[in-house]
């Protein structure tokens, strides 16, 4: 009984932990003001989530029109699945009855989580390796062990992709095995009438939406929910990164693909 009452507080207590070593980083490496950038960042979230769902369930609603009247099935595509937080968030719209999933994920500490996830649905498909532009290898980072856990949300095949937060650390011995997201979705495509994206690869973004635009294969996409991490770089990668980041959504504009920042 003691032990299972502590717990929770064990938990918070290193939650807080490592929020106050963020804390710190930012102030000795930014300073005050970009403390207080990423601190209304975060405060703000509750009210970007809720603006967030109202476009989801509009999509999902629209996209799952089209298919009934089509009688066909669509595909879900989870890039940076870790646990499944993004399967159970969005399954709740692009639900299991209308649409297969494929859970991508680079870290095979999360691979049980998953699994317990396919056994609760028999058309989910789990690649265990990192969305790329290449088929290959690369190394896989994150942040010092005192600061994360075996299923870190954070791992990303970019080095610097929370420099702001942290300095990253190789997160695993071996390597991790890539692949091209533009030929899987290029590919998907020829299978089904409506193929939905989720993209939250710490960093690794921005390279692979360049090639989905280069490829054409964001034409492909009826939705792209992506997450952008501009804001944990440094300056002056940060500001470009951001000139990137309109880029990028005005040209899934102009091909007619809705385009949500995912948080």
């Amino acid at each position: 009984m003691f032990i299972a009452a502590t717990a929770p507080i064990v938990q918070l207590a290193t939650k807080l932990n490592r929020k106050t070593q963020q804390a710190a980083h930012i102030l000795r490496a930014e300073g005050f003001g970009r403390f207080i950038q990423l601190s209304a960042w975060s405060l703000s979230e509750p009210l970007r989530s809720l603006w967030l769902r109202r476009r989801v369930g509009t999509d999902a609603r629209q996209a799952s029109s089209k298919l009934k009247a089509e009688g066909k099935r669509g595909l879900f595509i989870d890039c940076g699945s870790n646990i499944g937080q993004g399967y159970k968030y969005f399954s709740r719209y692009y639900t299991p009855d209308r649409y297969d999933y494929v859970l991508v994920e680079p870290n095979k500490n999360c691979l049980p989580h998953l699994d317990a996830l396919r056994s609760e649905n028999a058309t989910m498909e789990i690649v265990v390796k990192a969305a790329s532009v290449k088929d290959g290898y690369t190394e896989l980072f994150g942040p010092p062990p005192e600061r994360s856990g075996p299923t870190h949300l954070g791992c990303s095949i970019v080095f610097d992709h929370n420099e702001s937060l942290y300095q990253s650390l190789r997160f695993t011995p071996d390597l991790v095995e890539t692949f091209s997201l533009s030929q899987m979705i290029r590919a998907k495509r020829e299978l089904y009438d409506v193929v939905v994206l989720k993209l939250d690869v710490e960093g690794a973004e921005y390279e692979i939406l360049d090639d989905m635009i280069r490829s054409g294969s964001h034409r492909d996409l009826y939705a792209a929910y992506v997450e952008f991490h501009s804001l944990k770089m440094r300056t002056p990668e940060r500001r470009k990164k951001r000139l990137a980041e309109f880029q990028v959504m005005d040209a899934f504009l102009k091909a007619g693909t809705r385009f949500r920042e995912w948080i």
